[in-house]
């Protein structure tokens, strides 16, 4: 009933637990779909070996040609009536199938998805899709859905995740989005598929429960950019080839602003490799009050605190006084610097820059810690900023017939 695809390549620690959650599963009637994308560190010989253990295991042995290629390759070959898709250094609750082919049929519904765990290995926090749990069909996708899928009010918030792996689909619903991808995408991914496929369904239901873990270290949250001119490029090919894929669907919901804001939203983290002319501001982007030299404390350490994080500290753009996270002891078992913020009335600091760009948590932040210091010396990612037309150009986010 279902075709299960993963992906594998150069993970070979991780990978047994993510195949022995699949081989776990309640759910039996499952096919176990292992592309190896080239790997070169004995993932290949893992999953022969698990795949003479369990007959549901196919192996597919390919060039490495990256994720989206992956993904296809399994596609192609997968039997099942339904698809998954687990990332091999990852792994899954064990009534994962179960629950949500249950609430396939039990729903009748093109899509379900779930909520996810996100672990850091010594913890772990829940998050789930930024709407009501139920089913939802078409005029319900129309009122309730689209207009907030891929940003809501709330600045950097989705939604629907758009992550692949936290849905289960009906074949026919997503074969051909998957297959449409661009292989060139390295980075929203996901996204590409899932958000032109979901225009198209006519029911879906989301779940808040927590079934898929995604794995999270240091070195998956803080990429490296090898050369700015590639990864523009890269951003570039994600961002034109969905929007023309976007505007097919106009007559259903037109999704190309929130596009837009979304794959903003993956480039700012990345800002100091993408924006050009990002090392002559006199200014860090986007916080425009924060001046080159300043001594500031650096509130976060997720993904965009991370990348800020490093910026500064390689370049000596500003001089971090602190860097602090609620969460600090969990960082800290990562190795990472992190401070708790009871220790800011300590700290000699001309800014407190919140590198939070989701808007809930860190409007919330915001709130608390004006209460605590002056206003004036708390800065936020600026919108108006972000969104202006000289960033969009500095990106590389303007269509080429608006130049």
């Amino acid at each position: 009933m279902i075709s299960i695809i993963v992906p594998v390549y150069n993970i070979i620690p991780c990978l047994p637990q993510c195949l022995d959650s699949l081989i776990k599963q309640t759910f039996k009637d499952i096919e176990i779909i292992l592309v190896d994308d080239g790997s070169t560190d004995g993932c290949s010989e893992l999953c022969d070996s698990y795949a003479r253990r369990d007959p549901r295991i196919v192996v597919i042995h390919k060039e490495n040609g990256g994720l989206v290629s992956a993904r296809k390759a399994g596609l192609k070959a997968a039997g099942g009536q339904y698809i998954a898709y687990v990332d091999g250094d990852d792994w899954i609750e064990p009534n994962m199938c179960e629950r949500m082919y249950g609430k396939m049929t039990q729903q009748d519904v093109d899509v379900v998805l779930c909520g996810h765990y996100e672990d850091t290995g010594e913890a772990w926090k829940e998050v789930f899709h930024n709407v009501p749990e139920g089913r939802y069909g078409k005029a319900e996708l129309r009122e309730y859905i689209y207009p907030q899928m891929a940003s809501k009010e709330s600045f950097f918030q989705c939604g629907i995740l758009p992550m692949l792996c936290i849905k289960l689909f009906r074949r026919e619903c997503v074969e051909r989005f998957q297959l449409a991808v661009d292989e060139r995408i390295v980075m929203g991914e996901d996204a590409a598929c899932v958000w032109p496929c979901l225009l198209n369904v006519d029911s879906i239901y989301v779940m808040h429960q927590c079934l898929y873990h995604y794995r999270q270290s240091i070195s998956s949250m803080i990429k490296k950019i090898p050369k700015r001119e590639v990864e523009r490029e890269q951003f570039q090919v994600l961002y034109r080839t969905v929007l023309q894929n976007l505007k097919q669907y106009v007559h259903i919901y037109d999704l190309r602003q929130q596009w837009e804001r979304f794959v903003m939203s993956l480039m700012l983290p990345r800002a100091d490799g993408l924006y050009e002319g990002f090392d002559e501001l006199s200014f860090l982007f986007p916080f425009p009050k924060v001046k080159k030299g300043s001594r500031i404390i650096l509130y976060g350490a997720g993904t965009y605190g991370q990348r800020l994080y490093h910026y500064l500290t390689e370049t000596g753009f500003c001089r971090i006084t602190a860097w602090v996270d609620r969460n600090y002891m969990q960082y800290q078992s990562m190795g990472l610097p992190v401070e708790s913020p009871e220790g800011i009335p300590g700290k000699p600091y001309d800014a407190i820059v919140i590198a939070i760009v989701f808007g809930k948590p860190r409007n919330a932040l915001y709130q608390e810690l004006i209460e605590k210091y002056p206003e004036e010396q708390i800065s936020v990612p600026e919108e108006e900023l972000l969104f202006s037309r000289e960033s969009r150009e500095a990106f590389g986010l303007t269509d080429r017939d608006e130049r």
